[in-house]
């Protein structure tokens, strides 16, 4: 044993970090030639293979296998995904092929068992059913819809030949006019002030595309695993996986700050006193239908054979079909927004849990602000009880089941799937483990409502302590992260890490609507951004698809390297935002603007700020 350990050190002082210390092993992932099975008529046989010593005298290769199990940041080596191709006629097609891979790895002192063994799948939703058929006519009769209502509008701009209430419905729906209405930045005092928070929405949308590409290599078969292993040993790369994990804060964060500083306003009003039930029901049934549209849209497509078809390979199984019914199934707690709880392992598009988790967080903060309505001089003492349950209950479920304190982006979370385990859940996307970012935004925006006509003298001091609040919090958090704890640590920084990054992020966007922050400042109010920071929702909602696209059809592992992820990140946000756009053109604001007509909306919320939904 003395001497593997030895030869471990060894290789990795050699390498200096930057080569894989496991390259003697079996590869973990392999798949054969996929198209040349298929054309010569075979059978593809997707198996897990589980490596076991042969004997009571460990090979080498073992006490290697033992290493990777013991160390946190790489796969666990005793554990193999392999895609072979084999012969229709053979008779007992696990015992064959658990004969060959016996075979195979004796030399290695190793011995193999089928853990799971997928041939010859075929899927049983070839067949277009009558939702199929309907989603289509939908479809369809939306699109020629919409090119009605643009000619329309075009030719008919200012009078109507049509009556004066079916003109207005038709416009709402027009390209032409939509498209101006995203070109259009309000040009309210409230709006320019806050506007850097579209920016940053846009940027960090960027930023969860990037996330998300990430994943699609990682989460499926992975060619040169020792990328991954070695990610620890390179900080920037470290860095970056570590910030991944806390970017949908930002999102949380924004979400209530708007929320608080609308409701805010509107309870200081006096004359609103005697429609408080009315005014919160409307603010609730209003945010619930400006998400739900794009909701049915992503369920739509997800539960359509149409969409379907598209992905072809030897994983469409286990991504696409399983996504088809996923969506089939679960529809409606999607459409409930519980999906983050209820039965969070067959959600309806998996990354949608952050819709669920903000709705509900949005629900119990009406009643918090419905509560401090009536009791105004104690709402600092609510938002403080609040703040600090959302602190303690995530810090419980960590300790009480002997969690990490963030969920770890590492090679065994994304080769298991845990991004649908109860690990993830508890640590990542409830709705408690996100409450104290959403009571620290409620908090920024009340504060903001009392401080907006403050000034803030732009000294050399002041600009250096909002610089290092703005970037330094995150950057501590990030630090952080980089670390283990011990089980009673871990509890009490799963509870404060999030809120202090959101915190820095919070104290950022206060000082850039004080007129802080020079270069930053001109970067986070770009105009560009500012625009593309409308289309976040609508980006958010299509990615999905997109990004996870090439994990589904692949037909060999796939490769990463920094230049990989770079070229497929760029590729992956242009395409996400270009559909993007056009569901914001096509769906999110004909959907908005018809909301606007037909429900009754709490207008001096609305015409006192002007500042872009929250998502």
């Amino acid at each position: 044993m003395k001497m593997i350990k030895i030869f471990i050190v060894f290789n990795t002082v050699l390498c200096f970090g930057n080569c894989n210390i496991y390259k003697e092993l079996p590869s973990i992932f392999f798949i054969d030639n996929y198209e040349k099975c298929q054309s010569e008529g075979k059978i593809f046989c997707k198996t897990t293979i589980n490596l076991k010593p042969t004997g009571e005298n460990t090979s080498r290769y073992w006490k290697l296998i033992q290493h990777s199990i013991d160390n946190d940041q790489a796969y666990n080596h005793d554990e193999l995904f392999h895609a072979v191709c084999t012969n229709r006629t053979e008779i007992g097609l696990e015992r064959t092929i658990s004969e060959r891979y016996r075979e195979n790895f004796k030399n290695f002192g190793l011995n193999a068992v089928i853990k799971r063994l997928n041939c010859g799948y075929v899927s049983d939703v070839n067949q277009a059913d009558l939702f199929d058929w309907l989603w289509l006519l939908f479809c369809t009769s939306y699109v020629i819809y919409i090119l009605i209502a643009t000619y329309w509008d075009a030719k008919n701009e200012e009078t109507s030949i049509l009556s004066h209430n079916f003109g207005t419905y038709l416009r709402q729906f027009s390209l032409v006019r939509n498209f101006k209405k995203f070109k259009n930045i309000p040009s309210s005092e409230d709006f320019q002030k806050l506007k850097s928070i579209q920016g940053i929405r846009f940027y960090n949308m960027l930023l969860i595309i990037f996330c998300h590409t990430f994943s699609s290599y990682i989460g499926g078969y992975v060619d040169n695993t020792d990328y991954i292993e070695n990610i620890p040993d390179n900080t920037v790369r470290h860095g970056i996986r570590n910030l991944l994990v806390y970017l949908v804060q930002t999102f949380f964060l924004f979400s209530a700050f708007l929320m608080s500083y609308h409701f805010f306003q509107i309870v200081q009003n006096r004359e609103n006193d005697g429609h408080k039930p009315r005014i919160i029901y409307l603010s609730f049934f209003n945010r619930y239908l400006r998400l739900v549209p794009l909701i049915i849209v992503m369920i739509g497509m997800g539960g359509t054979i149409w969409i379907l078809n598209i992905f072809k390979g030897p994983f469409k199984d286990a991504y696409a079909d399983a996504e088809y019914i996923r969506c089939r199934k679960n529809w409606w707690s999607t459409l409930s927004f519980i999906h983050n709880h209820h039965n969070y392992h067959e959600s309806c598009f998996f990354t949608t849990w952050y819709l669920a988790a903000d709705t509900q967080l949005y629900v119990l903060s009406l009643s918090i602000m419905g509560v401090a309505w009536i009791y105004r001089k104690n709402v600092k003492y609510y938002l403080g009880y609040f703040f600090i349950l959302g602190l303690l209950i995530p810090s419980i479920v960590t300790y009480v089941y002997d969690l990490d304190f963030i969920f770890r982006i590492n090679p065994e979370n994304s080769k298991m799937d845990n991004f649908r385990s109860f690990k993830f859940n508890a640590m990542y996307s409830s709705t408690y483990c996100n409450m104290a970012t959403y009571m620290l935004g409620l908090t920024c925006g009340y504060a903001y409502l009392h401080l907006k006509n403050v000034e803030i003298p732009s000294k050399t001091v002041t600009e250096f302590l909002w610089f290092t609040s703005f970037f330094g919090l995150p950057v501590l958090v990030l630090g952080i992260s980089s670390y283990h704890f011990s089980r009673l640590t871990n509890a009490l920084l799963s509870g404060i890490l999030k809120p202090i990054y959101a915190l820095g992020i919070g104290i950022g966007v206060f000082g850039i609507s004080k007129g802080l922050g020079g270069l930053i400042k001109k970067i986070c109010e770009w105009k560009p951004a500012v625009l593309l920071g409308k289309l976040t929702y609508s980006t958010y909602i299509v990615h999905y698809g997109i990004v996870f696209h090439r994990t589904a059809v692949t037909t060999k592992p796939l490769y990463i390297s920094d230049y990989v992820l770079l070229k497929s990140f760029i590729g992956d946000a242009t395409i996400s935002f270009f559909f993007g756009f056009l569901v914001y053109l096509v769906f999110e604001t004909p959907a908005s603007n018809m909301q606007n007509l037909l429900v009754p909306q709490v207008r001096h919320q609305r015409a006192k700020t002007e500042v872009s939904k929250d998502k």
